[in-house]
């Protein structure tokens, strides 16, 4: 049984600031508190088939945008691929994560990342961000913090931060908004990996992108679903987008556990 929101936050506000060394992956060795060692994070399991993919995509000195960080496994392992040529930007709303990411990062002496308190949307303005239970899942309009919303275009002007080389987007439902508002800010040589929750996003994300020319990539659990709309889409899926102009080994794709499904 879970504990309640209150006594679990209490706990971690408490235990927080104490590291343990992540066992295996590309973060083998980096420190993660000890609170949010679960899920994969400490054994360093979590993500490996987005990992897998996200490795074969980026270049050393690309500019990699994680949307929707979280606590930061991601964006520890995005930081090692780009190299010191290259820079993390990391987007997380939620103040409560962003304390993880910051002392993650400090922990492990990571210079090469920028993160901003933003969520990517449609519109500029504000909104509520947040939700009970998993911050994995944590949407706009939910939850009792408001934070700044910005379109892509509109961070690149208001926080100076180069356009992107590689997009890492798990936005929990915007992701098709993202897209749609995005115009020609993300490249043709880009290559982006989308978490689509849903199939009216699946739609609207495919839609977009091949109108853009890219060349689309579903995860294995991504075709299983779009392949049989009989099957219910329980969560969110995996679509790698590599656009026209970027030079991708497909072949390196093609057996990675994202695509094959195999662990």
């Amino acid at each position: 049984m879970q504990l309640p929101f209150a006594i679990r936050d209490a706990g971690q506000r408490l235990f927080r600031h104490i590291p343990v060394r992540v066992a295996s992956g590309l973060n083998r060795g980096m420190r993660w508190s000890i609170v949010t060692h679960g899920r994969g994070y400490g054994s360093g399991t979590f993500g490996m088939g987005r990992l897998g993919a996200l490795a074969a995509v980026v270049q050393p000195g690309d500019t990699v945008w994680d949307v929707g960080a979280h606590k930061g496994f991601m964006t520890l392992a995005l930081a090692q691929l780009v190299g010191p040529t290259g820079r993390v930007v990391s987007f997380e709303p939620s103040e409560r994560n962003r304390w993880f990411i910051q002392r993650h990062l400090l922990w492990n002496d990571v210079t090469n990342v920028t993160v901003l308190p933003v969520a990517l949307g449609s519109e500029r303005g504000e909104d509520l961000f947040g939700g009970r239970g998993d911050s994995l899942a944590y949407q706009l309009g939910h939850g009792d913090e408001t934070v700044p919303v910005r379109r892509l275009p509109d961070v690149i002007e208001e926080y100076g931060v180069a356009t992107p080389d590689v997009m890492k987007i798990d936005a929990e439902g915007q992701e098709a908004e993202i897209l749609r508002t995005a115009g020609d800010t993300v490249p043709d040589h880009a290559a982006l990996l989308i978490s689509v929750h849903g199939r009216r996003m699946h739609k609207a994300c495919t839609d977009a992108l091949t109108d853009r020319g890219f060349t689309l990539l579903e995860s294995y659990d991504m075709a299983r679903c779009s392949n049989d709309p009989n099957r219910a889409w329980t969560s969110d899926h995996d679509l790698l987008a590599i656009g026209p102009a970027r030079d991708v080994d497909e072949e390196r794709l093609s057996p990675l556990s994202l695509f094959t499904g195999e662990l």
